[in-house]
């Protein structure tokens, strides 16, 4: 399903944030301090209700609040208590007198429920796919109709909207939300009641494309991507452009994920496929935005292809030994929308560019021919119907259209397209504004803190000490042990000889947390310190723990 809207000026500025994570009044904010006619959010939006700390998991509900900006430093410490960092795993110590929910009782993780209520607005449009960390009951409220929000738009696999300005320009956003795990691309997840999503009173076949709804995959607390999502995405792509051939092809695309898809080969294709212009993705608590094209971290177009192949053959392995228990559940549903969607996903995926010496090495993405045939539904998914919304036939000779010029499409995009990798709100954004056909694009961001070399400079000490009737001088650094902040105006205090971790990034540091390379056994209580962008941790046996999505 599509919708429009037009902006009333000549051109459109748009900001882009990721990870708002239920402080959704910054949105207001953030617009009239930037004068953003829309926002464009990736990344864990605050998809959580009253109820969702008692639905979630544990292990998922101490990831959300140890990064929500809405709870008091106080309570995270008091939370941060219940873990203990060893130099193997974090082991959680809630028990029935202090645990984690006890400890959330009466507290707020998500404004959501307040604009649902009414009590607070959204003063612009704000586009947002969901994030990983969310409750998937309270979006498929969302999905189905029953929760709403003014100027809330949420993209996703059943829905991409347009925004057009006066000078003629459109841009299309569309895209999907949640996380992009190979071996969970068949798998559902948890199995919601209908009447728990829509109430008692509501009958299913009054909602809005009932016949077409697919519910959210995934467990409360933790959304990820199936091939049924992937196969509705490409579905409604398909549609829309061969409703609006025109529009379609002269739109400023932009494709919006919880991952990256340079990361995720399998999105990347997808945004290839149909001719995005622009990715837009959260990434792993980067200190910057990232802005890059293929070709600028690629050193040729056939390095570039490589891990498409990769991708296929992972896919099409997974395919191959679970294909016979798939068919098996999906024919049984005798769903039309269901399988049209499966088959539409494994013949785009099934186009992978890929390069092998025999053609017997390449396993084939498809139904079973004979079961297709054999299915009641077989007939209803080529028939034509005035909706068309089991009629794939049209669709398969679009795709077959786009299939002629992959080859083409890959080699532009790994030219033309260009990615944007948002860091958290916490650290900085990202505008783009659109005036007279040009995408101006700046980021803002905080970047690293290195205040903490002045202040080793400063705290350097001298020691003098005498052997054998000389003097040494010798430098005692007050960060041989424990850990180093990010602001750098402290040290941990781990109890070991010159044992720890460190665990903030600076240019030319190849990872989050690295050893000390000094000896030593020291040990902590593992107290999870956070920033409204991130997790660090007291050292624990010489090894760091950081939380991530």
């Amino acid at each position: 399903m599509s919708n429009a809207r037009l902006i009333e000026k000549d051109g459109i500025k748009i900001l882009t944030v990721a990870d708002i994570r239920g402080e959704l009044s910054q949105f207001n904010k953030l617009a009239e301090e930037h004068g953003a006619d829309i926002i464009i959010h990736t990344g864990n939006f605050g998809f959580l209700d009253h109820d969702s700390i008692d639905r979630i998991h544990e292990s998922y509900l101490r990831h959300i609040v140890e990064f929500s900006p809405l709870l008091p430093e106080r309570l995270i410490l008091q939370i941060s208590k219940l873990s203990k960092v060893t130099g193997d795993s974090v082991e959680h110590m809630s028990n029935e007198n202090q645990n984690l929910k006890k400890l959330l009782k009466n507290q707020t993780i998500s404004e959501l429920e307040q604009f649902i209520k009414g009590e607070k607005k959204l003063t612009v449009p704000v586009y947002t796919i969901y994030g990983m960390c969310e409750d998937s009951l309270v979006i498929n409220k969302f999905r189905y109709g029953v929760y709403s929000i003014e100027n809330l738009h949420i993209v996703d696999d059943g829905n991409l909207f347009t925004v057009s300005c006066k000078s003629g320009h459109t841009l299309l956003l569309t895209g999907v939300g949640g996380s992009l795990s190979h071996h969970k691309l068949f798998h559902q997840g948890s199995t919601l009641d209908l009447e728990s999503i829509i109430g008692s009173n509501t009958d299913f076949n009054s909602l809005n494309n009932s016949d077409t709804l697919l519910p959210i995959s995934g467990d409360p607390g933790n959304i990820w991507i199936t091939v049924l999502q992937l196969g509705r995405l490409i579905y409604t792509l398909t549609e829309f452009s061969e409703k609006e051939p025109e529009l379609y092809n002269k739109a400023i695309k932009i494709f919006i994920t919880h991952q990256s898809p340079a990361r995720e080969p399998l999105l990347e294709h997808l945004s290839i496929f149909f001719k995005m212009d622009y990715t837009v993705s959260n990434s792993l608590h980067f200190k910057y935005s990232s802005s890059y094209n293929e070709l600028s971290i690629n050193p040729s177009f056939e390095s570039f292809k490589l891990k498409f192949n990769e991708a296929r053959a992972k896919f099409a392995t997974i395919w191959k030994n679970i294909q016979p228990k798939f068919e098996k559940l999906l024919f049984g549903l005798n769903d039309p929308m269901m399988i049209s969607c499966m088959q539409l996903a494994l013949e785009v995926f099934d186009k992978i560019p890929i390069s092998t010496k025999g053609s017997d090495d390449i396993l084939p993405l498809q139904l079973t021919p004979s079961l297709l045939s054999k299915s009641n539904v077989s007939q209803e998914i080529g028939n034509t119907d005035e909706s068309g919304v089991f009629n794939i036939q049209p669709k398969q000779r679009e795709l077959n259209s786009i299939i002629r010029q992959l080859n083409d499409l890959y080699y532009i995009s790994f030219q033309n397209t260009w990615h944007f990798n948002l860091c958290d709100l916490i650290y900085g954004y990202l505008t783009l504004d659109v005036q007279n056909g040009e995408v101006k694009m700046m980021s803002h961001s905080k970047g690293f803190d290195f205040s903490y070399r002045l202040a080793e400079n400063t705290t350097s000490t001298t020691t003098t000490t005498a052997i054998n009737g000389s003097e040494t001088q010798s430098p005692s650094s007050s960060s041989s042990s424990g850990e180093r902040k990010l602001s750098g105006n402290g040290n941990g205090n781990g109890n070991g000889n010159g044992s720890g971790s460190e665990t903030n990034v600076g240019p030319g540091s190849g990872s989050n947390s690295r050893k000390s390379s000094h000896g030593g056994s020291g040990s902590s209580n593992g107290r999870i310190r956070r920033g409204r962008g991130g997790v660090r941790s007291s050292p624990g046996r010489g090894r760091g723990y950081r939380s991530r999505d």
